[in-house]
């Protein structure tokens, strides 16, 4: 039976620049910004903004896609034309060489849990398949902590992985998140990073326990994988 995930409070360390304080306010302006709709493309923009600025702040200049025409965010892929990111980073010759994909999750948890499971493998393979190593891909994954996403949901197959049996949404989220890290992909992880950050209704945040997927590191381990922008 799959345990109740460790989730943690956390305190910041010197050497990580995005603050508790910053995520709170920006947990608040995720909120206040869906109010307006997920259309009004507002919502996503706190998260955003906070992980473009640690970026930039590393040395990899970051833009925030504004629209999904927004040019300045296209990517060119492997097996389809081209995808827009949420936060891309270019080299000097203007190259694409970090790429974030943000999804979100506030309802509708089980209608749509593979349709986020799915967009994301199918982004990061896209993009792996044609920059190979010379991509460094970031995944952000903001989903509301409540009884739903707390509660276990049953699937009983006869072949389930044994991490998915008798697990929660936010279970199987933080699951994802680790795998597609670590999955390797000729030899590159499929995913860089990945960070997860649990939302609940009255604007308080909690982070796994895992650090490695704390939205505090995110912009730092993407940072260190691309290296110094050439």
């Amino acid at each position: 039976m799959a345990t109740q995930p460790a989730i943690a409070r956390w305190h910041r360390c010197p050497e990580l620049s995005i603050t508790d304080a910053q995520v709170q306010a920006a947990a608040r302006e995720f909120w206040g910004g869906r109010s307006g709709g997920t259309q009004a493309a507002k919502h996503d923009k706190p998260f955003l903004n906070l992980i473009a600025d640690d970026l930039t702040s590393l040395g990899w200049s970051a833009h925030v896609a504004q629209a999904i025409s927004d040019k300045n965010a296209i990517i060119g892929g492997h097996f389809r034309r081209a995808k827009s990111w949420d936060i891309v980073c270019r080299n000097t010759r203007g190259q694409p060489r970090i790429c974030v994909e943000f999804k979100s999750q506030v309802d509708s948890y089980g209608n749509n849990e593979n349709n986020r499971y799915e967009e994301a493998l199918g982004s990061g393979l896209d993009l792996r398949a044609k920059y190979g190593s010379l991509a460094v891909l970031g995944f952000l994954l903001v989903i509301c902590d409540e009884p739903k996403t707390r509660a276990v949901t049953r699937a009983r197959l006869p072949d389930i992985d044994p991490r998915f049996e008798n697990s929660s949404h936010i279970e199987r989220r933080i699951v994802f998140a680790e795998r597609i890290v670590n999955y390797k992909l000729n030899g590159d992880s499929l995913y860089n990073a990945a960070a997860l950050l649990l939302l609940s209704r009255d604007g308080t945040v909690q982070h796994p326990e895992n650090p490695a997927l704390r939205i505090f590191s995110f912009a730092t381990q993407l940072a260190e994988a691309a290296g110094p922008r050439d």
